[in-house]
């Protein structure tokens, strides 16, 4: 199950006033005017000081599940913090039409790439794990899984482009 909340304007004010990374990440994503490149993301990520102990007053855990915090949305990127608290992950799922890039903030985050066998169950093809301050790339078609397999929280700072207005879900292969 997944909880989402969306972060006030006044909150996110709040927030990029106290994180200098999430401001000109903001201001350059607002800057560009259209959708930017999985590249383009992976080098803006890439480093991005977070202030993790401000950003953690503005977010959230769910304790079924994992928590969607959204920052900003656009008509070309969407913005999120995600949370899990240990043992919590994704069902298998792509994000249709939409590509992702995220940044590990805290945590350490487990991806679990899947491919389709002949009737339709999703059978992994590789796992990868991602200390803070890497970052992660999914292209539309990428079927993956994310989860926070150690002790501690995690948060993975995503940029959804365009926003993600759907996903499709897929059933683990026997």
């Amino acid at each position: 199950m997944v909880v989402q909340i969306v972060l006030g304007e006044s909150e996110l004010n709040h927030l990029t006033s106290c994180c200098k990374g999430l401001e000109g990440l903001l201001e350059w994503l607002d800057s560009i005017d259209r959708r930017p490149g999985l590249s383009e993301l992976d080098t803006r990520l890439a480093g991005l000081p977070v202030n993790v102990e401000e950003l953690r007053k503005h977010i959230g855990y769910a304790d079924d599940g994992y928590q969607r915090n959204v920052l900003k949305k656009t008509e070309h990127y969407e913005l999120v913090a995600v949370c899990w608290k240990p043992g919590q992950d994704t069902p298998i799922h792509d994000h249709t039409g939409s590509d992702c890039a995220f940044l590990i903030v805290e945590g350490t985050s487990t991806e679990t790439q899947y491919k389709l066998n002949s009737e339709g169950f999703a059978q992994p093809t590789g796992q990868q794990t991602y200390a803070p301050g890497e970052v992660c790339a999914a292209a539309e078609p990428e079927i993956h899984r994310v989860s926070n397999e150690e002790s501690g929280d995690l948060i993975n700072l995503h940029v959804y482009t365009p926003p993600l207005t759907g996903f499709g879900i897929y059933q683990p292969a026997a």
